[in-house]
């Protein structure tokens, strides 16, 4: 958990506050909370008072319901609501059993990373038993945040990455354009062990593997 994502908590600390934190950080999210089918939050994370985030969260569980009921367009199946705001911009991704994931986003923002979104729901689903049938989970890829060391003279090069508790120095093996952001710069690198996997840095300077080999 980074120091930026944290705050006075008024619950103890469980594994979805671990998942939620880990995304908060991934993906530059100001809070995210995980609420129940009342609109209850189960456990949050972020850089807000805990009131604040509780409040965010049952306001959007009462959003979605008033736009389903609205009965426009086909909302019944919507996995995905975003609401662009001035102040602060607020996402909602709806999982099974009336679950969902409530995302506080800096303003003007329109959504979050897909690879951060996808290791969320996923880790949520395990966690919990719930599932989703959002789109970002049907990509082939497994996606999970990493931390990783850069060459001092350019910091978007990868020089090592984080696994089982120490650095792992590795070597480049390409690098590519990772997906329709230009700024998202991905590496296919090879580990001092002989192990491949694929990094990806996007915009904000947060990274991403495909795959963390085992006994590296």
């Amino acid at each position: 958990m980074s120091r930026r994502s944290m705050i006075g908590r008024d619950q103890s600390a469980s594994a979805f506050s671990a998942i939620l934190y880990r995304f908060c950080d991934a993906a530059g999210v100001i809070a995210a909370a995980l609420t129940d089918g009342e609109g209850e939050t189960v456990d949050y994370a972020g850089a807000l008072e805990p009131f604040d985030i509780k409040i965010a969260a049952a306001e959007s569980a009462v959003l979605l319901h008033e736009v389903r009921e609205a009965g426009a367009f086909d909302w019944m199946t919507a996995r995905e609501l975003v609401v662009r705001g001035s102040v602060r911009s607020l996402a909602l991704y709806i999982l099974s059993d009336g679950y969902a994931l409530m995302a506080l986003l800096p303003r003007g923002a329109f959504g979050v990373s897909g690879r951060a979104l996808q290791e969320v729901l996923r880790d949520l689903g395990e966690e919990a038993g719930l599932s989703s049938e959002h789109p970002v989970l049907q990509a082939s890829e497994r996606w999970i945040h990493v931390d990783v060391s850069t060459e001092t003279a350019d910091r978007r090069r990868p020089e090592s990455v984080w696994l089982e508790g120490g650095w792992c120095k590795l070597d480049i093996l390409g690098r590519y354009i990772a997906g329709p952001n230009p700024r998202d710069l991905g590496y296919r690198v090879r580990l001092t062990n002989g192990a491949e996997l694929t990094l990806v840095r996007e915009r904000l300077g947060v990274w991403f593997a495909d795959e963390l080999p085992l006994g590296a």
